[in-house]
């Protein structure tokens, strides 16, 4: 009988489900991208159709459709389970075993926020709800985008949501969905110490990629709130909920953007939903925070040319100019789209004045350069030398960043033929001036060469390489299988036992015999032995068998002397306790040891 994840793996392709978050491009039989767990300028991110397994061969992440979700979510396998459920069109019941098995702290706290999302709607059926749709409506929503973006409204009462959820929620699991807030009390008193974090409010419910209500937006409405009510209300950070990872509409957006090979970032909840209501459906915002290198890192999973529209007062210059920094840190292709009617400071305002001609106008996005020179040049009085030295230091810091040296020898002929001054003097300039974006360091995955309880890295290459072309497995040698792991010798007669076919028409025949080998092995050799067959599909795809053969030595090679290595570091540390307790015997037993190992290192 087939478990729940059984079945869903059925129903999920893993190309389909990468897709919805990769640009993958086809590879022979398999699909290829840049990692998105990793900074890197060419693909070593491969997925298998055949297999149904995704593996990074720069820094060695991989697994099943489970372990991308669980990956590039950050989520526990609960709620992975869960996503992956409802795309496959799976309920998990609460009687099922894997339900129970599953169940999870952040899991309830999905469902207390779907439930509060479900809430806030119903609401705009009362009195106080059909003014604020009357409101939402003047403000040029449509009845679609209303229901679509699952807008809402957050009654006055200080208890009315929390008495809703306490039907099936806790005071504590209220609390932790950040849907409530805790009064000063040294007692529970059954959740009675705590109130609405939300009220008098209309609310945007903030969802991830998977389409689940996380957190909340909470705009103030009508007179009823306090007069020193903050404008805007935003769930804390939760287990579900970190807002330096949540961009506000790209569940909706996300197609769009690969389709559109670009994402626009706008300031607010209103200025999205109604980008989307006019036709840039490839429109997103940070969520009641600046963006962040964590929110860019999601944006570049699915486009590398990112397009800025934040409003044009000082606040948004600066989140503009810190967008541009980091975008460029993430290297983007940036772009500005700036509206430049009197009266319209936002997307906004220009969707509820021209409706669906924002989306023309959001097309026509200014390179971040000549945006920032044109705008330069009517800021600064660039007669007068402290006009001059003012442009300087504004657009100096975006030079530095600019990989490409022809844009940047570009611009510092255009800023000193504005300027009417030397470009030596620019170029002395530049090599003085540092980029703002030097304090953004790259959280790349660290490599290692063993750990685990399946095989290291390098075994695991070993292992391809085999696959490939199964006699090299005879060029081991007695002599170096003592610097190999048990599982790899064992795995290897394996394999050896399956009479792999080297020959290129036998690639179902092959497939079908991994697949037998994989179901006899222990799982987390079984995993190693997927990704050795996709590296050995894909990273050996073109040598010629004496290159494999050079290649086979040099990883044989690299192990030995890991090995060794690893062995005279132990030594080492030997020599230093015998050295201390001054056993003499014993130390120059090491030494002796030592020096005889170190020759074989050396050969």
């Amino acid at each position: 009988m087939s478990t729940i994840t059984d079945q869903i793996k059925e129903r999920v392709d893993i190309v389909d489900l990468i897709s919805s978050y990769l640009k993958l491009q086809k590879s022979g039989i398999n699909y290829k991208a840049r990692c998105p767990f990793h900074n890197e300028k060419s693909a070593s991110f491969f997925v298998s159709p055949e297999r149904q397994i995704w593996h990074c061969f720069g820094c060695s992440a991989g697994g099943d459709i489970f372990g991308f979700v669980k990956q590039i979510e950050g989520v526990e396998f609960g709620d992975a389970l869960r996503a992956l459920a409802a795309r496959a069109g799976i309920e998990l019941t609460h009687q099922s075993p894997e339900y129970q098995q599953f169940q999870s702290v952040r899991t309830r706290l999905y469902e207390a926020c779907e439930l509060a999302a479900k809430f806030f709607e119903k609401q705009l059926q009362g009195p106080v709800g059909k003014k604020v749709l009357s409101y939402l409506h003047e403000r040029g929503l449509s009845e679609e985008s209303i229901r679509n973006f699952h807008l809402g409204y957050a009654p006055e009462s200080s208890r009315a949501l929390s008495d809703f959820l306490q039907r099936e929620f806790s005071a504590k699991e209220i609390s932790d969905a950040g849907l409530a807030i805790k009064k000063d009390s040294p007692h529970d008193n059954g959740g009675s110490n705590q109130y609405d974090r939300f009220r008098s409010r209309i609310m945007f419910p903030i969802q991830d990629l998977n389409g689940q209500v996380v957190g909340f937006t909470g705009r103030v409405f009508g007179d009823s709130g306090s007069q020193e009510a903050a404008k805007y209300v935003n769930t804390p950070q939760t287990a579900i909920y970190d807002k330096s990872r949540i961009l506000y509409g790209l569940d909706k957006a996300k197609l769009d953007v690969r389709r559109k090979n670009k994402c626009l970032v706008v300031e607010g909840n209103m200025d999205v939903i109604l980008s989307h209501q006019a036709g840039a459906a490839n429109t997103v915002a940070s969520s009641g925070t600046a963006l962040t290198d964590g929110h860019l890192k999601i944006i570049k999973r699915y486009t590398d040319n990112l397009d800025l529209c934040f409003d044009s007062d000082s606040a948004g210059v600066l989140a503009t100019d810190r967008g541009v920094d980091l975008a460029l840190a993430r290297g983007f292709n940036v772009g500005i789209v700036s509206i430049q009617e009197e009266g319209l400071k936002d997307p906004a305002d220009y969707v509820k004045k021209y409706g669906a001609k924002w989306a023309e106008e959001a097309g026509k996005s200014q390179p971040f350069m000549d945006f920032y020179f044109s705008s330069a040049k009517k800021l600064f009085d660039i007669t007068t030398a402290l006009g001059k030295k003012l442009m300087v230091q504004k657009l100096m810091p975006f030079l530095v960043s600019m990989a490409n040296k022809v844009e940047q020898a570009h611009w510092i002929s255009e800023i000193a033929l504005a300027l009417k001054t030397k470009e030596e003097i620019l170029y002395d300039e530049m090599s003085r001036a540092k980029p703002r974006t030097a304090d953004i360091q790259d959280d790349t995955i660290t490599q290692v060469v063993t750990g685990g309880n399946g095989l290291d890295m390098l075994e695991e290459s070993l292992l391809s390489l085999v696959l490939k072309k199964p006699e090299l497995s005879q060029d081991i040698g007695s002599e170096n299988k003592e610097f190999l792991s048990d599982k790899f010798k064992n795995l290897i007669n394996h394999v050896s036992n399956q009479g792999l076919s080297t020959n290129q028409a036998d690639g179902q025949e092959n497939n079908e015999k991994i697949t037998q080998l994989a179901a006899s092995t222990e799982p987390s050799l079984a995993m190693n032995l997927e990704f050795a067959y996709l590296k050995s599909q894909e990273l050996w795809k073109d040598f010629k068998d004496a290159e494999l053969a050079v290649e086979f030595q040099k990883i044989l090679n690299q192990i030995k002397k890991h090995k060794i290595s690893v062995q005279l570091e132990n030594l080492e540390y030997d020599i230093k306790s015998a050295e201390k307790s001054q056993d003499k015997k014993r130390l120059a037993e090491l030494i002796a040891e030592f020096s005889k190992i170190s020759k074989r290192l050396a050969d």
